[in-house]
């Protein structure tokens, strides 16, 4: 009686199907799939200011990875006062990006200072930033992919240029979290809210702005245009029955992407904000909004990572954080925001639940101080709407 047949691995499946579609088979004359990037035509609304919504359908058609948005127009100040870029700066251009995919899940719910962080972070270099050198080559910053006037007088104007990624998947050799987008019974769209608090007054928390007044007047937004890419893989490697090679877990699992905000902190107290179930969670940003302030880590006596069983699986001060955040950008966050990278060992709430990230403050300026988190996540879908929302208290 000979051996029994092994059982299909639905892994090592998966794996093949997925480096075939990247790597091709050259050796059997399988080319690796196109990698596609297209403009799509969105609806843009007349007179587009600060808080207007636009929305772009994405296109039904192969392996959905990712858009690329690109914005353009121009800041005016009013005729009083000088308005200045705040910390985040242009990032906070977009208050939000959702992306619903064709089952009607929602896969990214998140800002543009988030996106931008995360673009930044998994290529180690901030987001489209070019390096300058002493080399007479010609190299250097030759185009404006992203731009916008550190502070702009009293009747002044300047023009800016935002490129904002909204991934469907990691990067380009995991392809968990692509959307099959070959169907006709549904379709994906993406919605993108200008911030309404673009600027802000003197008096106001400038955090999440753009801009902040020198004092009670606001500028404002003209010649708003905005151009979507979509990038996808296309010319899929097929079957003997001529049916595209798909690698089926990695189309059953949501890169899931979603922002959250604390209620006030307590003082010298640890202050925890827990990791929800049925995720893989990849990285977690914060930003310690102290009642309007961005501090350089000195209103933290630190941050820890702790299990279910409380034991601080880390805890560093808030400097040797950010310099953790360092060593993955190259370069330092914003102030006051700091950046968690798990990738190498991401924590995996369905085996090991009650995950907690904590933050222990020095110091709580007021009831208006807030931690803001922003959390990456690989989900199977249909498990993942079973696991809960981050939940935005401590």
């Amino acid at each position: 009686m000979g051996a029994p047949a092994q059982q299909n691995n639905p892994y090592v499946t998966n794996l093949a199907r997925r480096n075939l579609i990247v790597h091709g088979r050259p050796d059997l004359g399988i080319p690796p799939a196109v990698d596609m990037w297209q403009p799509l035509n969105p609806f843009l609304p007349a007179s587009v200011a600060a808080g207007a919504i636009l929305n772009v359908q994405i296109r039904n058609v192969g392996l959905v990875k990712r858009l690329l948005i690109k914005m353009t127009g121009t800041f005016n100040a009013n005729t009083t006062s000088t308005q200045t870029l705040t910390k985040l700066g242009l990032q906070n251009l977009v208050s939000n990006v959702l992306l619903t995919d064709l089952a009607n899940n929602q896969r990214v719910n998140t800002t543009g200072w988030h996106l931008v962080t995360l673009s930044s972070t998994k290529r180690r270099r901030v987001w489209g930033s070019a390096a300058t050198t002493d080399t007479p080559f010609g190299w250097g910053n030759n185009y404006n992919c992203n731009k916008a006037p550190s502070s702009i007088s009293s009747s002044g104007s300047g023009t800016f240029v935002f490129f904002l990624e909204v991934p469907m998947v990691r990067n380009d050799h995991d392809l968990r979290g692509a959307i099959f987008g070959d169907v006709n019974s549904a379709i994906m769209t993406c919605q993108v809210t200008l911030n309404p608090n673009t600027f802000v007054a003197s008096t106001s928390d400038p955090t999440l702005a753009v801009y902040q007044s020198a004092g009670s007047d606001l500028g404002s937004i003209t010649g708003f245009a905005w151009q979507v890419y979509q990038n996808y893989l296309d010319q899929l490697p097929r079957d003997s029955n001529n049916n595209p090679v798909l690698p089926p877990l990695d189309i059953g699992t949501a890169y899931n992407l979603v922002q959250s905000a604390s209620t006030t902190p307590v003082v010298n107290q640890d202050n925890t904000f827990p990791f929800v179930n049925q995720r893989q969670f990849l990285s977690t940003v914060a930003i310690y909004d102290n009642a309007g302030t961005l501090n350089a880590g000195t209103d933290i006596l630190n941050w820890k990572l702790a299990s279910a069983n409380f034991t601080f699986i880390r805890q560093l001060d808030p400097i040797a954080q950010a310099l953790m955040g360092r060593v993955v950008a190259g370069d330092d966050l914003p102030t006051g925001m700091y950046f968690f990278d798990f990738s190498d060992r991401p924590i995996d709430t369905s085996q090991y639940g009650n995950m907690q990230l904590i933050m222990n403050p020095s110091s709580v300026g007021g009831g208006t101080a807030v931690v803001y988190l922003a959390w990456e996540a690989y989900g199977i879908i249909g498990l993942i709407n079973q696991g809960g929302a981050i939940p935005s208290g401590s």
